[in-house]
């Protein structure tokens, strides 16, 4: 399993946001994270 990036978070969330690629289409140990960040963006947190 490879080591998650902090760096490839924001990065992966601005290309869903952006519809250039599907949360299902990430590396699987990128999915839960950044999952969490849009949601952190959504609550305003």
């Amino acid at each position: 399993m490879a080591a998650v990036k902090n760096y490839m978070i924001p990065v992966y969330a601005a290309l869903i946001k952006r519809e250039k690629r599907d949360i299902e289409s990430l590396p699987e140990e990128y999915i839960v994270p950044v999952a969490e960040y849009l949601a952190a963006e959504v609550e305003g947190a």
